[in-house]
């Protein structure tokens, strides 16, 4: 059998095992790392509703608490009854009712009493339960999930997770339920909230048949890609080999010519194989010196980018060349890098300066005082949005923070905003007296509640107005992109 027979023969049946066994293998492996993903996005998910239960009872939380703030000095609540309630914790348990979130607003928020009997407070999906005790044993125990509740609060310090079977709102069917619990301990309630599992496993189901229909898809092409593959590679290797057979002779008699000391013509085919190997090899001994010379002088006006090849991994000569253009080429970055830190870094005090004029200045009028310099706070690191909320203190009962100025894309916004301390990132940030800083914000993920509204940035920056570590006020910087570590100092210096 001729060599170019076995050529097409041999290829086309190696081509063919090695499709087979990369299909078989790709198919496997994406297989794993499907069902892997799968569970990664299942354990995702959990943490991200659970985290989630959280957020919405500690908003019922500071509901409740701000409400029995507001009247603790006025009465002393020793056993607080539903009928007792003041006018203001009535308005928080009404308003903690109105929550609803997960599939079909199947989520809600409960109330009741820590201690025995667990009489409940409230109940928004059964309002009958109201103020009675009710006793509803957790499957296959003789344990009151009331009780659960409690034990739950005693044993993890105050909250906690507990997973049961709960009746599901509109229907009679009991299902697995996840819940968040918080104890609220001066009026000795116990605020929970909690999703059921199926809930969690349809969003699962939704990414497991997203993933399968991909599966089914790579397996498709791949199987398509592999015949033709294999009707190309049998056709057209068959004419290859006599290419074959015609190029090794030609090799041959440039070979015995050189063996007489005659000096063969260079080779212009442009082969990729073994022999344009040899081929290439023979050229690049007469071409190399003439590469070096044009590479080094392409070094020498600066030009770092110029395009060279060795001769071999082991050319020592075009690799130190290479070498050296890669330090020089890491010297210039370094001073690149060095000039513009050095840039930012003289803007930033010039900031630093503006503002301080700006504030020596002053102006009789703060809300021009305020938009001066979120304006020009704006500006000057180029975002998009900005606010200055001022704490007005004027009634020690009534503290809250106002909006005095914001400013949106260049143009001054008037809006009337005033934010309770603790309420919302802005009221956050003023209460804990730190920054808030966010970002990669997931769209559809969740409504984040900011001072200027409920636009989704990119990135968002609360910081406090302190002096003194006494609280003035609240700038809030939202942007379409992620404001960087240079500009966040750079505004809590500001600031």
């Amino acid at each position: 059998m001729k060599i170019r027979t076995k050529i097409p023969l041999f290829t086309s049946v190696t081509v063919l095992i090695t499709i087979l066994a990369i299909t078989v293998y790709s198919v496997l492996d994406y297989r794993s790392r499907t069902l892997n993903s799968i569970e990664s996005y299942k354990l995702e998910q959990t943490e991200i509703i659970k985290n989630q239960l959280k957020d919405n009872v500690n908003s019922a939380y500071n509901m409740i608490d701000k409400a029995y703030s507001s009247i603790k000095d006025s009465y002393r609540y020793n056993s607080v009854k539903i009928n007792d309630f003041d006018i203001k914790l009535k308005h928080a348990v009404r308003n903690i009712e109105q929550i609803t979130f997960g599939d079909e607003g199947s989520g809600y928020i409960w109330i009741n009493e820590v201690d025995p009997p667990y009489t409940v407070i409230m109940h928004p999906i059964y309002p009958r339960m109201n103020g009675t005790v009710q006793v509803f044993y957790i499957q296959d125990t003789k344990q009151n999930v009331y009780e659960a509740f409690a034990d739950v609060i005693h044993e993890k310090k105050g909250e906690g997770f507990l997973e049961y079977d709960y009746y599901k709102p509109g229907t009679n069917e009991k299902i697995p339920k996840i819940s968040f619990i918080k104890l609220y301990e001066p009026l000795r309630w116990v605020i929970g909230t909690g999703i059921y599992i199926d809930y969690i496993e349809k969003i699962v189901s939704d990414k497991t048949k997203e993933l399968n229909e991909r599966t089914t898809r790579m397996i498709t092409i791949i199987i398509i890609f592999g015949v033709l593959l294999i009707s190309v590679a049998s056709l057209s290797l068959f004419y290859f080999g006599k290419s074959i057979t015609d190029s090794i002779y030609n090799v041959r008699q440039k070979l015995f010519k050189m063996s007489k000391g005659q000096i063969a013509e260079l080779d212009k085919s442009l082969r990729k194989d073994e022999i344009g190997d040899m081929n290439r090899s023979l050229n690049s001994l007469i071409t190399g010196v003439t590469k070096y010379s044009e590479f080094a002088s392409d070094i020498e006006k600066g030009n770092l980018n110029a395009d060279f090849v060795p001769l071999s991994n082991e050319d020592i000569l075009g690799n130190s060349l290479l070498d050296m253009r890669e330090s020089l080429k890491k010297a210039r970055l370094e001073e690149k890098k060095r000039r513009l830190e050095n840039e930012r870094r003289n803007r930033a005090n010039e900031g630093y300066t503006m503002f301080s004029e700006l504030m020596r200045k002053g102006s009789e009028d703060i809300y021009e005082l305020s938009y001066s310099i979120i304006s020009n706070l704006v500006s000057y690191i180029n975002l998009n949005q900005g606010g200055i909320f001022i704490l007005n203190d004027d009634d020690k009962e009534n503290i809250y923070l106002e909006l005095s100025a914001s400013i949106a894309y260049n143009r001054r916004k008037f809006t009337e905003k005033k934010i309770n301390i603790g309420d919302s990132l802005v009221g956050a940030c003023a209460y804990e007296k730190q920054k808030i800083f966010i970002e990669n914000i997931p769209e559809n993920y969740t409504e984040i509640r900011s001072g200027l509204g409920t636009a989704q940035p990119k990135s968002l920056l609360i910081v406090p107005l302190l002096m003194e570590d006494n609280l003035i006020g609240v700038i809030e910087l939202a942007s379409l992109k992620v404001i960087d570590d240079f500009d966040i100092k750079f505004v809590e210096k500001v600031s």
